[in-house]
């Protein structure tokens, strides 16, 4: 059994009786809407066309929310409905990125997941839902696309309908009768000029449809919709930059501790310091993470009953040993004698100590384009090759990192040279990703990262990528380091490679949430 929904545009008078029973039949807060209807305009006078479209939750064959929610508060049942377990949900905000509809709100009062679940209440008395029954025209048809003889099987077997973002691969059951494509596909409209009785909200999203407009790069005006602001912020920018920190202190120290370097002198600051780096850090990461769910209360859920699909779960756990890890080679690094240290890292035991750890570290670093490779909403984010370019990230954050402290400090010349060739050799990886970006397009959504990247490349974050990003965090400090040796050259090069990569992790986060997805 698969419930969906047919909607006939052609039927559609935009006159938001669905939108009123779904908010009334299901208490739905003010601001937030399980389904809403859109209106976009085509052409210029006196040749305009205006368009409805209702959006909502496609409740997907291949749904995405539940991937990726880390605690199973999402389930498919056996209906086809996608439902939340309020009891569980954690208020992480995953599945609304997971979304590629923007079908999922927040209730700020409750601090969990909300979207439409097909009035599941009315649903198993045999009654329509809510949606259907106000409409003044049937434009809404409920069914059961497994069943052939249903009429919104037949309507599909007729092949005049369509659905959105069929690229995404969810396989949605809400499929379209005579639908403008403006309505459905949201890179043809723009907002920039403002709705019918309301400006649009300043913020990126804004700054994203003003650009887009100024290029000519919609066809059509959306002048009426519902606020769908951006999910995740500084808290997120900042998961990213520690968890770089934590990773990269301890590949900083991997790479005097191989065989092939260890006939230097590891510096007593960087055989424990490295490893309480990693920790510290790492338990910032972890404070931002908790900090950043709306139910901070259920946070344990993630370990007590976690989803195994979802790389925010799985992650938890890669962040767990990781940790378990750095507090081994802590507790090596305050207590052994500089002798025995060696000694020990030298043997197969230490080695095979280094190598997991190692593993475990770039893990660490990045898992985190695996979960965002879940979020199906966020094109910009499914960017091929991101687990080497967070690796890399990684390098960038714990060379520059050591370079600065060392030369505080004073350290060995020897450590100072492999931790510089360290750095150039993740900012020349880095640079050369940057520069690939726009070739790195997931499979079948070309065209959505194109126009998302653009933003980046041309648009409202240009400068800061260019200058800030590119500039000072990977010129300036690429062309210190070949300089030459001066250890204030390798620290100021450095630190320059900590602030680009603290601007373009943040760009990062920004910009996959500034094009609309609805």
């Amino acid at each position: 059994m698969q419930l969906g929904f047919v909607l006939d545009q052609s039927r559609c008078i935009g006159c938001h009786a669905c939108t009123v029973a779904c908010k009334s039949e299901n208490d739905v807060p003010l601001g937030n809407f399980r389904t809403w209807v859109k209106y976009t305009e085509n052409g210029m006078f006196p040749d305009v066309k205006r368009s409805f479209t209702v959006l909502r939750c496609n409740q997907c064959s291949d749904a995405p929310c539940v991937t990726i929610c880390p605690v199973s508060a999402l389930e498919k049942r056996i209906d086809g409905i996608v439902d939340v377990d309020h009891r569980v949900c954690i208020g992480c905000k995953a599945c609304l990125q997971g979304c590629p509809y923007d079908a999922l709100y927040l209730n700020t009062t409750t601090g969990t997941v909300q979207k439409c679940h097909f009035c599941v209440h009315r649903t198993e008395r045999g009654l329509a839902p809510a949606c259907a029954i106000v409409c003044p025209t049937e434009a809404i048809i409920p069914g059961d696309f497994h069943d052939p003889e249903s009429r919104v099987s037949r309507m599909r077997d007729e092949g005049q309908l369509v659905g959105r973002k069929l690229e995404a691969k969810t396989y949605p059951n809400v499929l379209y009768k005579a639908a403008h494509r403006s309505g459905i596909d949201p890179l043809l409209t723009s907002a920039a000029g403002g709705f019918l009785w309301a400006n649009s909200t300043p913020g990126i999203q804004l700054d994203a449809d003003s650009f887009r407009a100024l290029e000519d790069r919609a066809t059509a005006r959306t002048t009426y919709d519902v606020a769908h602001p951006p999910l995740w912020g500084n808290k997120v920018t900042g998961y990213l930059f520690t968890k770089s920190i934590a990773a990269g202190s301890f590949l900083a120290l991997a790479l005097l501790l191989t065989p092939w370097t260890l006939g230097g002198i590891v510096p007593a600051e960087l055989r424990g310091g490295a490893p309480a780096v990693g920790l510290l850090f790492l338990l910032l990461t972890t404070a931002l993470l908790v900090g950043d769910l709306k139910r901070i209360d259920r946070f344990y859920f993630i370990l007590t009953r976690p989803n195994w699909s979802s790389w925010l779960a799985k992650g938890t756990y890669v962040l767990v040993l990781f940790g378990a890890l750095l507090t081994a080679w802590l507790g090596l690094g305050l207590f052994l004698p500089d002798e025995s240290y060696r000694g020990f890292v030298s043997s197969a035991p230490g080695l095979a100590l280094l190598l997991i750890t190692v593993i475990a570290a770039a893990l660490a670093a990045c898992y985190t384009a695996w979960l965002f490779g879940q979020a199906k909403g966020r094109v910009l984010w499914l960017r091929r090759g991101l687990w080497l370019h967070l690796i890399l990230q990684a390098g960038i954050a714990g060379c520059g990192l050591w370079l600065v402290t060392l030369e505080v400090l004073g350290a060995p010349g020897g450590s100072l040279e492999i931790l510089r060739n360290g750095l150039l050799a993740s900012l020349a990886g880095h640079g050369l990703l940057s520069l690939l970006e726009g070739k790195l397009a997931p499979d079948g959504r070309e065209k959505e990262y194109a126009e998302t990247h653009r933003l980046i490349s041309h648009g409202p974050f240009a400068l800061s990528h260019w200058v800030l990003g590119v500039g000072v965090g990977i010129v300036v400090p690429t062309l210190l380091l070949l300089l030459g040796g001066s250890t204030p050259l390798a620290a100021t090069a450095g630190f320059l490679a900590l602030i680009g990569l603290l601007v373009e992790e943040h760009i990062f986060v920004r910009a996959g949430q500034a094009l609309p997805i609805s």
